[in-house]
């Protein structure tokens, strides 16, 4: 299913270009989902949006909250890792690593983010509505967490915005829990 979706949104096609944006399920698996929006050529040959651009639409909109960038980022990771299989053999955990991989640094050469996104800075790293970088935390098996610093640009603080692996959010007080060390009587 994967060889075919990249088949149909790399083949020229006159006209009208359609997109088809993989979402997750219900399971958490990542599914193509029928066309929902045709995204017109112009006539001066204009190439169609890379797929990041399509899923990343609304990143940092006034109109949408945090979360929702952490979440449309976090579904743009599990669809570049569903259709480049290469993806396997080299972990990704950095920042770093994420955003060089969508800007075509990664085994299949493949394009997922222009270079001038708004979800990139100007050194290339990925970075929250606040022009902050991100902070990734890898779990393994292709699982991460995603952190935002929040309005005050700072990491580790309670407005902190920080998205779990299964999708749900922590915020506050529950985001930075007191250690071990800091809870142990002396």
């Amino acid at each position: 299913m994967a060889a075919g979706f990249w088949w149909f949104t790399k083949r020229p096609q006159p006209g009208v270009v359609t997109t088809s944006p993989i979402t997750p399920s219900a399971s958490g698996a990542a599914l193509a989902v029928a066309p929902t929006k045709a995204i017109g050529r112009s006539m001066s040959g204009a190439t169609p949006p890379l797929l990041g651009e399509v899923i990343l639409r609304d990143y940092a909109s006034p109109s949408t909250s945090p979360e929702n960038d952490l979440t449309s980022l976090a579904h743009l990771m599990d669809n570049f890792t569903l259709l480049v299989k290469s993806a396997a053999d080299r972990p990704l955990s950095a920042n770093e690593d994420w955003a060089a991989t969508l800007r075509g640094l990664n085994l299949a050469h493949e394009r997922f983010l222009p270079d001038q996104h708004v979800a990139l800075d100007a050194q290339g790293r990925l970075v929250d509505r606040w022009g902050t970088p991100l902070f990734f935390h890898a779990l393994g098996d292709h699982r991460f967490e995603l952190r935002s610093a929040g309005p005050d640009k700072k990491l580790w603080t309670d407005d902190d915005v920080h998205r779990n692996a299964d999708g749900s959010f922590r915020h506050g007080a529950t985001l930075n829990p007191t250690s071990l060390f800091e809870s142990t009587p002396h």
